[in-house]
């Protein structure tokens, strides 16, 4: 992924899947504080629970809309 398409996603709560060294798949669900280029390092994603490189993220899924605030999955409560 690029810095341009995580950036949306800074400041929400989201499912968040990548590979790690071993070329494992992993999922998380964790708040992204920022997206940021590391000089010498690349593009990482940094999380409340992990710094991710970017290079290595298969996938990001909101957890919440960004408007109500409420998992998508789950409709409003009347």
């Amino acid at each position: 992924m690029q810095l341009a398409e995580v950036k949306p996603f800074v400041g929400r709560r989201c499912i968040i899947t990548w590979r790690d060294r071993s070329g494992k798949e992993c999922e998380t669900t964790s708040l992204i504080y920022d997206a940021t280029f590391v000089p010498l390092y690349g593009s990482y994603l940094i999380t409340e629970t992990d710094e991710i490189q970017l290079d290595r993220v298969l996938h990001i899924q909101p957890v919440e809309d960004p408007v109500t605030g409420q998992n998508p999955s789950r409709p409003l409560a009347a």
